[in-house]
């Protein structure tokens, strides 16, 4: 999934499936939104494999689900050491410590870069790169990475039932 070019982002509603298993252990349903990146979602390369959502998640406080797309925007502090953003995150409970897909977001000039994705959690120091090693690097032109991420928060709105 290397791009050269600027690549499109777009975000896509999705719903991780609810479930209860016979051995009393049960998922919860979530509804977020997935990164596609010229057409390929990277939940599918990235999240899906550990069970994770992505850090715009509908049913994570408005407040935390703000600072994410702050944090992607580059108008807040990363939320890992060296500037490392979370992108995917516990499905069940949204904590850095049970393990996330990182990457860093860097602005140069008119575009938004995001490379160098991995593994990490918030109690050990390494940093897992290589199965991730051929995700990125996205060079995205920064008005219209703003524009995508401006959107966020009222698509993840559902209708009330």
């Amino acid at each position: 999934m290397a791009i050269n070019r600027d690549s499109l982002l777009e975000l896509t509603p999705l719903i991780r499936a609810a479930a209860q298993y016979a051995n009393g252990t049960s998922k919860s349903e979530r509804h977020f939104l997935d990164f596609v990146v010229d057409g390929q979602s990277l939940w599918e390369a990235l999240g899906k494999r550990h069970d994770m959502v992505s850090i715009l998640c509908a049913e994570y406080s408005a407040d935390e689900t703000a600072k994410a797309i702050g944090r992607l925007r580059l108008n807040e502090e990363a939320d890992l050491p060296n500037g490392r953003r979370s992108f995917f995150l516990c499905s069940e409970c949204g904590d850095l410590g049970c393990g996330a897909i990182t990457a860093l977001v860097e602005r140069e000039g008119e575009t938004i870069k995001w490379k160098t994705f991995g593994y990490e959690n918030t109690y050990e120091d390494n940093i897992s790169l290589d199965p991730y090693s051929t995700v990125g690097p996205f060079t995205f032109d920064a008005t219209a990475y703003e524009r995508t991420l401006a959107q966020a928060m009222d698509l993840l709105q559902r209708p009330k039932s």
